[in-house]
């Protein structure tokens, strides 16, 4: 991967630095009132995430055309006769993209970054450039030196492994009340960090590209912003990209104090350790937590089951699990083999229990607790190990 120029990334970045304009600031509001994501928001409206992305932050010239519009409020919930609703629409018809006066904000350092599968690891000089290419400073100067950044680096290995209860918990008080609603339903995460976690959220062309960088995290007076690539954002399945922008959070949810700053070459080096792949292991365990809650898995399962038996029957074990699987992965969509991890562990342990309840011809699933482990929870590593996926006969 070459170095861009300075003159080239200024070009490309120039953009980025426009004020939000009333319009845009206004429209994100209301969609994250609406507890609507980017994309989620994007879908309902006809358009691209991207495109959403780019209104909110005074980047492209907002909807003129009237069917749009109206379109636009009846997703946010307007009423289409309120004076409030004619002012959204006047306010997007009289705002231009290039309207508002240039002003840079605070540079944020970056953070940490995905980058993606099978790319090499950032130089310091492609961390500069991806620091420079959206706007941020890469921490990367005389103030830090070597061996403070590997000290850095070092302080965060000192954490143990990370486990299960941990990351159930820490999902748990990040969903807040969805969790305790056993809502059987898919997690829209872009909502979510938006809502519950305040993390700003914002899709650029170009990440991928010229670093290889699906998305990245700029930390910027304690507050977090996620940087997507267009690509992602725009053509990756909906599943997959909740599960980035949710692997994306975890350093912040699982490591970092927002209210620090770290030099930025400290995630290159916590690349290099020997505690990397558990780490890594650690921000994929968090984020399948967020897109499979347990709550609303145990109780999606449990009526999942209780359905196949009604409809087929005491049948054998696989057949049973790998139903309850698919029925799950439609209802969360989010692939059957990311459902069977999740049901294969704790805290669910569903396919145990199928086999228990089957055992027992019984319609309903066994509570939790009634499932012997040779190993406390707290113990249990999700990635540690990989069971074979029912198949059906």
């Amino acid at each position: 991967m070459g170095s861009l120029s300075t003159c080239t990334l200024r070009k490309r970045n120039l953009g980025r630095f426009l004020l939000i304009t009333p319009f845009g600031q206004l429209l994100g509001q209301l969609r994250r009132r609406a507890g609507l994501g980017l994309r989620t928001f994007a879908e309902l409206v006809d358009e691209r995430a991207s495109t959403v992305s780019a209104i909110e932050c005074g980047m492209r010239t907002p909807w003129h055309r009237q069917e749009t519009l109206s379109l636009v409020a009846d997703v946010l919930g307007l009423v289409s006769s309120s004076p409030f609703c004619d002012e959204f629409f006047q306010s997007a018809r009289n705002t231009n993209s290039d309207g508002g006066s240039v002003k840079q904000p605070p540079p944020g350092m970056l953070g940490w970054w995905w980058t993606t599968d099978h790319a090499s690891a950032l130089d310091q000089r492609a961390i500069q450039d991806l620091a420079e290419f959206i706007g941020a400073t890469s921490g990367i100067s005389a103030e830090y030196s070597a061996d403070e950044t590997a000290t850095a680096a070092r302080e965060l290995t000192r954490y143990p492994a990370l486990t299960e209860l941990a990351a159930e918990w820490r999902v748990r008080k990040l969903l807040g009340r969805r969790e305790a609603q056993f809502a059987a339903a898919p997690v829209d995460v872009e909502a979510v960090l938006e809502n519950q976690a305040g993390v700003r959220l914002e899709i650029i062309p170009g990440l991928i590209p010229h670093f290889s960088v699906q998305a990245c995290a700029v930390m910027r007076s304690g507050e977090i912003t996620l940087l997507v690539d267009r690509i992602v954002a725009d053509s990756r399945p909906l599943a997959s990209y909740r599960e980035l922008l949710a692997r994306c959070y975890a350093p912040r949810a699982l490591w970092i104090d927002a209210a620090k700053d770290l030099p930025a070459d400290w995630f290159l080096e916590l690349q290099q350790t020997e505690d990397w792949p558990q780490l890594l292991r650690d921000c994929e365990r968090f984020a399948l937590s967020m897109l499979l809650p347990a709550a609303p898995v145990l109780s999606a399962a449990s009526s999942a089951y209780r359905e196949v038996v009604e409809q087929q029957g005491w049948v054998e074990t696989d057949t049973a699990a790998c139903a309850v699987r698919n029925r799950l992965a439609e209802q969360f969509a989010v692939p059957p083999l990311l459902v069977h991890t999740r049901l294969v562990r704790w805290p669910c342990h569903v396919y145990g229990r199928i086999a228990q309840a089957l055992a027992a011809e019984e319609f309903e699933l066994p509570p939790v607790d009634w499932f012997e482990v040779q190993e406390e929870p707290r113990q249990q590593l999700l990635f540690e190990k990989s069971e074979p996926v029912p198949q059906l006969p």
